[in-house]
């Protein structure tokens, strides 16, 4: 979270991919930096035990949302706390 933000405050846009159950955990952090808009695809949980091809296809699978949310504009964001 911490590069996307830095990302979004030099004007490239950004996009957080976070699991289901750590969306609130995304979204707190996001906030605590300054940027509680941010933009984020959240997938399904987990992703450690997937295999690289199941890795690969689970990104090729959310690839449209994530350009999709880059296709949004950015939230504003407050100064760095």
């Amino acid at each position: 979270m911490h590069d996307l933000v830095h990302l979004e405050r030099r004007g490239i846009p950004a996009v957080g991919i976070a699991t289901e159950p750590f969306a609130d955990e995304a979204i707190e952090q996001a906030r605590r930096l300054g940027m509680p808009g941010a933009r984020m695809v959240y997938i399904p949980h987990p992703v450690q035990l997937l295999t690289s091809a199941e890795l690969a296809a689970r990104a090729d699978e959310i690839f449209p949302q994530v350009l999709a949310a880059l296709a949004e504009p950015a939230a504003p964001s407050s100064p760095r706390c």
